[in-house]
């Protein structure tokens, strides 16, 4: 296996345990200490407990929507670098965001960018569809 492979396989993994199991003890297996987070703002997107407190919210967030799926779609790595196009798809069964449950099943795009380094991810930035997530919530 390729460190491409390896690489690629990390986040896999980490999409699994973290994302699908919901298992957030597990952040310490896929980041760095010292990691950074730049889906969020600067002056808190450093280290394994800002990441903590980010996956907690996120989760919190998206507890609005049941039989959440999360999918890898597909997986280009280069060097240390991982990009991944990513879709969940649930039903929107809960507040969010003021928005009341419509019971309108939901998928969202996300592509993430994942710098590994000695086995962990040590950089990652993300860009999702809010936007079209918004709409497809809309009467």
């Amino acid at each position: 296996m390729t460190d491409a492979d390896k690489n690629k396989q990390i986040i896999q993994n980490l999409v699994q345990v973290v994302w699908n199991e919901r298992n957030l003890r597990a952040l310490k297996d896929f980041w760095t200490e010292d990691c950074i987070n730049h889906a969020m703002p600067a002056s808190d997107n450093r280290g394994l407990d800002a990441l903590r407190v980010y996956h907690e919210s996120f989760f919190a967030d998206f507890s609005a929507f049941s039989n959440i799926q999360i999918q890898i779609v597909q997986q280009v790595a280069e060097s240390d670098r991982v990009v991944t196009y990513i879709t969940t798809q649930g039903k929107h069964s809960g507040m969010f965001y003021g928005i009341p449950p419509t019971g309108k099943s939901i998928s969202i795009s996300a592509i993430r960018i994942d710098r590994v380094q000695d086995g962990k991810i040590a950089e990652h930035w993300s860009v999702s569809d809010a936007a079209g997530l918004m709409q497809q919530l809309q009467a």
